[in-house]
């Protein structure tokens, strides 16, 4: 290991460098309007896949390099399996006294300012889940 020039900057050996998800994924060098949800930016190209590792580094999902996660196509097929499970079992909707939901995210992280509620109502009568248990 030895000193590293990074952009100007002088690493010294041994530092321990960190990473910011909110610079890299809000800087207007790389996203055009990056604070406007766009999530087709996240398309291969040809529209067939989501780049879900970035090995330019504008994007940090599941880290990168030889200490990046092993679990990237498993843990991505999961978590879609289980949210379309969720949206395809339950009629979702906001609570009664929250008209209107509140989206604005926190300063110092990606997590909403305020905890999102919302109501999930089975959408088939009970009697079939009686049905299906048996």
């Amino acid at each position: 290991m030895e000193d590293t020039p990074v952009a100007g900057y002088s690493i010294p050996k041994g530092s321990h460098v960190l990473l910011s998800r909110i610079g890299l994924g809000r800087n207007p060098r790389i996203w055009e309007e990056p604070l406007k949800y766009k999530p087709e930016r996240h398309l291969k190209d040809d529209g067939s896949d989501v780049v879900l590792v970035d090995s330019e580094l504008n994007m940090l999902s599941f880290s990168t390099g030889k200490r990046g996660c092993a679990g990237v196509v498993l843990g991505s097929t999961m978590t879609t399996m289980l949210f379309a499970r969720l949206l395809h079992g339950f009629t979702w909707n906001a609570p009664p006294d929250e008209p209107i939901i509140d989206l604005t995210e926190s300063e110092c992280d990606t997590l909403r300012a305020k905890p999102l509620f919302a109501l999930a109502k089975p959408r088939l009568p009970s009697n079939v889940y009686q049905q299906l248990q048996n």
